[in-house]
């Protein structure tokens, strides 16, 4: 019966996020239409670029806290509320500083004023996630995500709106910028609101969690400095040699595989903080529950990948138009890492509930430096297809190495 209830709730915390994240990709996806539309593939570029970057320090704000977090209070329902509420304030700590880092980086490298400007306006949004992903915390480590799916379904209202009056008013890409910061805003508010009515959080600041969740969580921000690095440098290779409207057709592509990977990690998020559970509980039956999970996730992701294969000319002519035909060739590449991704995703959730996160970084540091060296060498000379075949071969070399850690904990139980 306990393994039924369980299954139920993975099941239904996996629907309503794959639910709600269908509400907002739907506004997602009408919102990328007037945008690619009214931007046009550079502009979109520069859009793309401004994203990619500023996120890329968004790392330095989470630091593998989240994770780390709902694990730990998952663990220890009693003290969930002290745990959570110093992950809070440490993790906006860590977000002051990934905003500082943003907005002197992009000043030292040779980009536009223009450029350095909407990064520096685009770098508080990290202060904001900051806050938005510490509510959603809350919500998963008590299995409610469909609050976390309602927040998300009004920013993006939210953002629709102020991007039809913007493109109405024939405002230019700064606007832009600034309203993808106030739909966030908004969208804590409504997360909030959800947020008090099960776990009030009070600004605390004590060593004893901060030092230990920051400890455990120090090789998991290693491991998301890596595969951040790794899932955004290829844009930022493309911009230095190829220009934003390269940026563009692959920003494209890839906001389509993004959004296609996104059962994937809802799935994923639902099923953590039963493995850790597990994992202190009954380990043979982690072991049942890990295998069912693959088996699902191989089966959504082969769907996925073909899907996208045959429909992605459908697919950028709808969200992209016709001016941006050439990324359709690098979303069907990007096919191939669909299944890859897929796996990955329950391969890292399972390690880190393992409490392996320092093979999880090893596997990060030699999927970075294969990446770097591949875009490095066939980005200058192929452009952006060449970016989204080097993530299918760095995707299925994650999956190998993150299998082999799997296999060999899950041969040591008994």
């Amino acid at each position: 019966m306990a393994v039924i209830t369980l299954s139920h709730k993975i099941a239904w915390n996996t629907l309503i996020q794959i639910i709600g994240k269908g509400v907002s990709v739907v506004l997602g996806v009408i919102i990328t239409i007037l945008l690619t539309r009214y931007l046009g593939p550079a502009g979109y570029g520069t859009y793309t670029f401004v994203l990619v970057f500023v996120t890329m320090f968004g790392v330095i704000g989470d630091w593998g806290l989240s994770l780390i977090t709902v694990r730990e209070a998952s663990k220890n329902e009693k003290d969930a509320q002290e745990i959570i509420s110093n992950v809070f304030v440490l993790r906006l700590i860590l977000a002051i500083i990934a905003v500082t880092a943003s907005i002197i980086t992009i000043h030292l490298l040779p980009y536009s004023s223009q450029i350095r400007q909407l990064v520096t306006i685009f770098s508080f949004f990290l202060i904001v996630t900051s806050i938005k992903t510490s509510l959603q915390i809350i919500f998963n480590v008590k299995l409610v995500m469909q609050y976390w799916a309602i927040s998300e379904a009004v920013a993006n209202v939210i953002y629709l709106l102020l991007i039809l009056i913007i493109i109405n008013t024939s405002a230019g890409i700064y606007w832009i910028i600034t309203a993808a910061v106030v739909d966030q805003i908004a969208s804590i508010a409504v997360a909030g609101v959800l947020g008090a009515r099960l776990l009030p959080l009070k600004l605390s600041f004590k060593s004893k969690y901060t030092k230990t969740l920051f400890w455990e969580a120090l090789p998991m921000g290693g491991i998301l400095v890596l595969f951040t690095i790794y899932n955004r440098i290829d844009t930022i290779i493309l911009s230095l040699f190829k220009g934003e409207t390269a940026v563009g057709y692959y920003g494209a592509a890839y906001k389509v595989f993004e959004v296609l990977t996104v059962p994937a990690a809802y799935f994923a998020n639902s099923v953590l903080p039963v493995i850790s559970n597990l994992v202190v509980t009954d380990k043979q039956g982690l072991v049942r529950v890990y295998k069912k999970c693959l088996l699902a996730l191989l089966g959504m992701g082969f769907t996925m990948a073909v899907a996208n294969y045959f429909l992605a000319p459908l697919a950028i002519q709808i969200i992209a138009g016709p001016q941006f035909t050439p990324a359709i060739f690098a979303l069907q590449i990007l096919s191939l890492a669909l299944i890859a991704s897929y796996f990955n995703h329950l391969n890292g959730y399972t390690i880190l509930a393992l409490g392996k996160q320092w093979a999880s970084f090893f596997i990060a540091v030699v999927a970075l430096v294969i990446n770097l060296i591949l875009n490095l060498i066939f980005i200058p000379q192929f452009s952006f297809p060449a970016a989204a075949f080097i993530t299918f071969l760095t995707e299925g070399l994650i999956v190998i190495l993150s299998l082999m850690v799997v296999a060999y904990e899950f041969k040591n139980i008994h």
